[in-house]
């Protein structure tokens, strides 16, 4: 039963190789033999036909006669008719000038030499039915004729015979085999557009075979192509958003930094309290900026972002920024309204970050808020969170520097570093940004 079902439902392609040769086989072999006895009864029953022999038989004398006249032979160089004998189906052929023998083809096998009648030697009677007359040297002479037609065509028929049986066999085989053949035809052609870059194109997977595991393998492998490069552009895109916002949150210290050396540099200050509060800044701002190439160093060498964050107090953890912040706005001569209740609860921050946030936001209200409009900022509170709201009016659009959304998108992916929320809303007159951050509830 397990032989039947095998034989029914072939696995493995040297299975189904195995037995479409061997049924093809088989089949050819009996149609082989059927053709075979089917020829041989022809023949058999063509050759029973006395007419038919004796036309050959006559085709034969005339040949001969033919070739005496051609080569003109004489008795003395009968030996010559060799060569006529190897192109004709005789098996035997003997010339008698009345009773005498004159040449014979049966030969000594080792001296080669005609048999000759001596006397004493019986007269040969020749039968009618084989015996011609010919002209040997202008004299009448009796040729005697045994010769089998049969064999050229039993040959010439088994030759036709195994022709179409081969035939027959070749069809037989890639009749059988015409699926797998298609099949590797189509995986040819798919195998081609995966190689046109296309591995999104899903490798047909059919049968139970070497074939069939080969485009299983091939589907995995184009699945894992796709993971790859898909991973690697996520890794290039998450890269080039990085230096993007690396580089964008080292340009907003700058600025900073050039607005308060430009203070001093044209003594914009009344006091010497004025004086150290802006060298103060300065000098917090050339930190974080050290702080910044650090972390941008950092990232190059390992390959992923450092995180410091710590538990602090809402309040310690944005204080020091928020006031940084609004002092640049007033140096900037913005009017800066707040609404600050600070309260201790925990928060899990990072102070880089910190700074970095206070700094895009500070950045993007100097560019497209309106200078003579008050910069609202107060704190919120809810049961899980705690954060900042600033608040802006927009300026018009002639002249309006064109937001690239770096800044934005640089704020949103370091509050959600910190498990935050940042929220953006914006009309044609305000510009509202909240950045939230979650109240890890517990001693500081």
């Amino acid at each position: 039963m397990k032989l039947l079902k095998q034989i029914r439902n072939p696995q493995g392609l040297r299975m189904k190789f195995g037995l479409s040769l061997l049924g093809a086989g088989l089949l050819c072999s009996v149609v082989f033999l059927i053709l075979y006895f089917l020829l041989d009864s022809v023949i058999i029953q063509l050759f029973d036909n006395a007419e038919f022999e004796q036309m050959h038989r006559a085709q034969l004398a005339d040949s001969l006669q033919s070739y005496l006249d051609d080569e003109e032979l004489t008795r003395e160089d009968l030996r010559r008719l060799s060569g006529w004998e190897k192109h004709q189906p005789v098996l035997l052929l003997e010339l008698y000038d009345g009773d005498k023998c004159i040449y014979s083809s049966k030969m000594d096998p080792i001296k080669k030499r005609i048999r000759r009648v001596y006397a004493g030697d019986p007269v040969f009677m020749a039968d009618s039915d084989y015996a011609y007359e010919v002209l040997l040297d202008g004299q009448p002479v009796t040729a005697v004729i045994y010769t089998d037609f049969t064999y050229m065509y039993y040959a010439l028929g088994t030759a036709v015979v195994f022709i179409l049986s081969v035939g027959l066999f070749v069809v037989l085989f890639l009749f059988s085999t015409r699926k797998l053949i298609r099949y590797v035809c189509r995986l040819e052609e798919e195998v081609q557009i995966l190689e046109g870059g296309n591995l999104e194109y899903e490798v047909s997977v059919q049968g139970n075979d070497e074939l069939t595991d080969l485009a299983r393998s091939m589907n995995r492998m184009r699945i894992s192509l796709l993971e790859q490069m898909k991973k690697e552009q996520e890794l290039q895109q998450a890269n080039r958003q990085l230096i993007t916002e690396m580089s964008h949150d080292l340009r907003t210290p700058l600025t900073g930094l050039m607005l308060y050396t430009e203070i001093l540099r044209f003594h914009r200050y009344d006091t010497e309290e004025e004086l150290q509060e802006y060298l103060e800044k300065i000098d917090v701002k050339a930190h974080h900026l050290k702080q910044l190439s650090d972390h941008l160093f950092e990232y190059a060498q390992e390959g992923k972002k450092v995180g410091r964050q710590e538990k602090r107090s809402f309040q310690e953890a944005c204080r020091e920024p928020l006031e940084n912040m609004i002092c640049e706005l007033k140096a900037r001569n913005f009017l800066v309204e707040t609404d600050l209740q600070w309260r201790s609860y925990p928060v899990m921050v990072d102070r880089d970050p910190m700074d970095r946030i206070m700094e895009n936001i500070c950045s993007n209200i100097v560019k497209y808020a309106h200078p003579d409009a008050p910069v609202w900022i107060e704190t919120s509170y809810s049961n899980k969170y705690c954060g900042l709201i600033f608040v802006n009016s927009v300026a018009k659009e002639d002249g309006q520097v064109e937001s690239s959304g770096v800044g934005l998108e640089s704020i949103r992916t370091l509050v959600k570093e910190m498990q935050g929320i940042c929220t953006v809303e914006q009309t044609e007159s305000a510009f509202e940004i909240s950045v939230q951050f979650p109240i890890h509830y517990g001693t500081v």
